[in-house]
């Protein structure tokens, strides 16, 4: 794969975890809904998880 582009789907998508992350779990999971999905309580859960493990990966680097 072209490292352009991997750079920029990096960028994408640390810019839309920012985005999510300026919102608590519970905006986020239903900004993220769409109907027939996993519902806003399973979305707002994965968004608590992956918060959880960014600290636990801060920690350990720390």
């Amino acid at each position: 794969m072209d490292p352009d582009l991997i750079r920029r789907l990096g960028r994408t998508l640390a810019l839309a975890r920012r985005d999510r992350d300026s919102m608590t779990p519970e905006d986020a999971a239903r900004a993220a809904h769409t109907p027939g999905g996993p519902s806003v309580e399973e979305i707002a859960d994965i968004i608590r998880r992956h918060r959880a493990e960014a600290r636990a990966a801060q920690r350990t680097a720390a």
